[in-house]
């Protein structure tokens, strides 16, 4: 489109820079990025200062009627582009757009398939690594994929187009219109001088303007400033240019404005994006240098100083955004120029900028576009060597923020780095500080959520050890840190020594905090998931009805704490027998949180996931075989085949299948769960026994029950061996057992076996549970077949279930047929 056309922005615009009003030239490379562009991606590369920046901004602007989205991504770090892609998702409505870990790819399958829109520009700028940012193009015959980097090795996976310097007339055309006094012999010299670099050219163009210095002067003081850097380093001819050209102007800015000169030099250590003005006024106790002190206390001084570095064109002002945007290669030279004190004190002054503008709530999503603004500066200014406690806390709540926002790898990273760094700093010290306890206590959470349950028991370790040894062990963040020791006990099967810490966790919290501290309540959350898991479900329903209520009065009921206790009050219920209450309040319960926290937080599958269990139980199978796989295709998007929610939610929807007698596919996925808890847990595991279990109902009712015993019997050995002969696992596994048995004709040792299952059952169930009257059920069948009477016992069996589950619960109706009842077991997720 013409120039000077006016066409609005596209319905979606997302962080374009500012239109150059000042651009020049460049039309070859213009058109041939015009013809570049289509389906797929182009890679504008060359030399930095070259203008690749400026050229993908320009097109944009002469393009806008061609694109309903343009989104500019910063492409440094993977961290930036989830953030930038889950900006985008939240402003297309996008469903998961709340956290990154379903923002991102909902963005890329919205851009893929076109929908709500097919004429899209994505510009991934300083994109240096392919590799890196590769995984977040999206796979489409619709749209657009721009780069730009200093990196030419983008063949195969870019279309690449390389950015030369300058046309000579291209230079002096851009010196003549800043610098109207400029003969075109003087701009051609001047052109020569740097090389045709744009960059420099800008720079040396805006400087003239603004000083109104002749040619020859500004020639004098280019060349003592050439002489100067060549003989502190052995740069690139065209770095010469840039670093002489700028030098120029820095000693102009100082001399005129020093307040803004330092200001300069802070924001030389921000990260190469806009930087907001709100990041660097009213910060209190900053000490940098007594003008730049005064400025950053005061909003008048420092918008003086701003419009000063404006008017020399030493960084980019939008003022629409309120921000500011040094060039990359401005903040490389302007550090070159400073002593290594004097960049430690001025990094440090960004540190404590930033650390200045902490919410400390980095798990409420009110404050996370806080996070989010300060995130690219975190790694540019490198917090996670600054040994200023304030500093490493804000490192700290920024791993945490990246973690409950989605971005596990990058909350991992994040803790991995600072550990390994601080560690190295202690080392001088001797001591552990506060931020390093708490990071090591993240890390290990963070290496327990992606499924590294040993490494995260080696770190759990340690970190206890040295809270102990700082803190003492009764301190309240030693008993906080404990906690995650008893989940690494779950990783490693061993429940009931999980249990049995976290009864002693809590009664030590009740003595040192008090019954309502909201540690004292993680802490009986934690106690009624480990009584759940060792089947002690009265105690568990108990435990979480009271935590429940307190954590109500403490934390309001909407909190996601309070709501997590909820559900796992439900889940003890349901697995007491009651089948319609559980299923009608996780019914409430999914609805709520889905209001609360959107339909694909972690919290909300969760309760999707318990939800269909509850269905099935209640025998709605066809509602709950629905349910299951909703929610397992949308946490597998969001976590992958191999995360602890996805396994189970999997392991559901194979019983499901089973229900529905789709017996290769309820099979298929039961192998590859079972694999997969095999793989990352163990052979010997509770959860992967539970996977066997049910996986040997499929193999039985399929027509394999040999194999199914087989497998059964070496489950119930090693459910006797880890929970005891009582678990309600181990029953249900016996229960299988003899079930296998009756298959296969060996109709005396399944009646000895469930009979004594029975047994169990009603001394440690009571005689009206679902899973006694099963049993109940099969024993008569044993019997029957053996030709014993069984009728009384029948008929006892068959009125408790109309009593219990109702005259149309499929499994009355299949006692009522005399068929035998098969047991499932849905292990509590991890």
């Amino acid at each position: 489109m013409p120039e000077d056309r006016h066409v609005d922005a596209p319905p979606v615009w997302g962080a374009v820079p500012p239109r150059n009003p000042n651009f020049t030239g460049r039309f070859d490379v213009l058109a041939r990025l015009s013809e570049y562009l289509a389906p797929g991606a182009t890679a504008l590369h060359g030399m930095g200062g070259i203008g690749k920046t400026q050229l993908a901004v320009e097109h944009i602007y002469r393009h806008l009627a061609d694109y309903d989205i343009v989104w500019w991504i910063r492409a440094v770090h993977q961290s930036e582009i989830r953030a930038s892609l889950t900006e985008l998702a939240q402003r297309l409505s996008l469903s998961g757009a709340d956290e990154a870990i379903t923002a991102v790819p909902a963005a890329l399958e919205a851009l893929r398939v076109g929908r709500p829109y097919r004429r899209w520009l994505l510009v991934f700028d300083s994109a240096e690594d392919p590799d890196l940012v590769r995984p977040f193009f999206p796979a489409s015959n619709v749209g657009e994929i721009l780069v730009t980097s200093r990196n030419p090795g983008w063949a195969g996976v870019a279309r690449p187009l390389e950015v030369g310097v300058f046309a000579r007339e291209e230079s002096t055309l851009l010196l003549s219109r800043r610098g109207p006094k400029l003969t075109e012999e003087d701009a051609d010299r001047i052109a020569e001088k740097l090389g045709d670099l744009p960059l420099a050219i800008e720079q040396a163009a805006a400087w003239l303007a603004e000083i109104g210095m002749p040619a020859a002067e500004y020639l004098r003081l280019f060349d003592k400033r050439v002489v100067e850097f060549l003989e502190s380093a052995t740069p690139l001819d065209y770095e010469v240019a840039v670093a002489a050209a700028w030098n120029v102007s820095f000693d102009a800015l100082a001399s005129a404005d020093p307040a803004a000169h330092q200001l300069l030099q802070l924001c030389a250590f921000f990260a190469p994006k806009p930087i907001a003005r709100g990041l660097l006024i009213g910060a209190r106790g900053v000490l940098v240098a007594p003008e730049l002190d005064a400025a950053l206390k005061d909003p008048l001084r420092l918008g003086r100083a701003i419009r000063a570095i404006n008017r020399f064109g030493l960084a980019k002002i939008d003022h629409g955004n309120d921000t500011l945007l040094l060039h990359r290669l401005v903040r490389l030279m302007l550090r070159n120029r400073m002593s290594e004190p004097r960049r430690r004190e001025l990094r440090h002054g960004v540190h404590v900028l930033l650390a200045y503008r902490d919410p400390n709530d980095p798990t409420a999503p009110r404050h996370w576009p806080s996070y989010l603004e300060v995130l690219p500066h975190v790694y540019a200014a490198e917090l996670v060597e600054c040994a200023d406690q304030w500093v490493r806390n804000l490192v700290v709540n920024m791993a945490e923020f990246l973690h409950h926002w989605g971005d596990h790898q990058g909350a991992l990273d994040l803790a991995e780095h600072a550990v390994h760094s601080w560690e190295q700093d202690r080392q001088e010290r001797d001591e552990y500080s506060p931020p390093e306890l708490r990071m090591s206590e993240r890390l290990a959470g963070y290496l327990w959520s992606v499924g590294r349950y040993a490494d995260a028991a080696i770190t759990s370790e340690r970190t206890l050890t040295r809270y102990s040894e700082v803190l003492g062990p009764d301190d309240e963040e030693t008993l906080h840190a404990r906690l995650t020791k008893v989940k690494i006990l779950v990783a490693e099967g061993d429940f009931k020594a999980s249990r049995g810490l976290a009864e002693e966790l809590h009664r030590k919290a009740q003595e040192l905090l008090g019954q309502d501290d909201p540690i004292t309540l993680a802490v009986a959350h934690e106690c009624v998931n480990a009584l759940l898991l060792t089947g002690e479900y009265d105690r568990a329903r108990d435990l979480a009805d009271e935590t429940y209520t307190r954590r109500g009065e403490v934390l309001g009921s909407d909190n996601a704490a309070t709501i997590a206790t909820q559900v796992l009050l439900v889940v003890a219920q349901r697995e007491l027998g009651d089948y319609p209450w559980a299923r009608i309040e996780q019914e409430n319960i999914a609805r709520r949180i889905e209001q609360i926290r959107g339909s694909d937080s972690a919290g909300t599958l969760l309760c999707y996931h318990h939800l269909a269990v509850a269905t099935r139980k209640d025998g709605d199978h066809e509602r709950a075989r629905e349910l299951s796989v909703d929610a397992m295709r949308r946490l597998r998007t969001r976590y992958g085949d191999r995360h602890p929610l996805s396994l189970a939610c999997a392991l559901g929807h194979s019983i499901d299948l089973r229900h529905s007698r789709q017996f290769d596919k309820a099979r298929a996925l039961g192998e590859d769960v079972f694999d997969h808890y095999d793989d990352s847990l163990g052979e010997t595991h509770p959860h992967t026994l539970a996977a066997a279990v049910d996986l040997g109902v499929t193999l039985r009712l399929s027509g394999d029950p040999a194999s199914a015993l087989r497998l059964d019997e070496r489950s119930l050995e090693r459910f006797r061996a880890h929970l005891g002969p009582d678990h309600p696992h181990t029953i249900v596994c016996a229960i299988d057992v003899a079930s296998d048995l009756f298959a296969l004709g060996r109709v005396e040792e399944a009646a000895a076996r469930d009979e004594e299952a029975l047994e169990r059952a009603r001394r440690v169930l009571g005689p009206d549970h679902p899973t006694t009257l099963a049993v109940q059920l099969n024993r008569c069948l044993d019997l029957r077949a053996l030709g014993q009477d069984a009728d009384r016992l029948y008929e006892d069996v068959l009125m408790r279930y109309r009593l219990m589950l109702g005259d149309t619960h499929p499994a009355t109706a299949q006692a009522a047929r005399e068929v035998r009842a098969d047991c499932d077991i849905d292990p509590l997720p991890l």
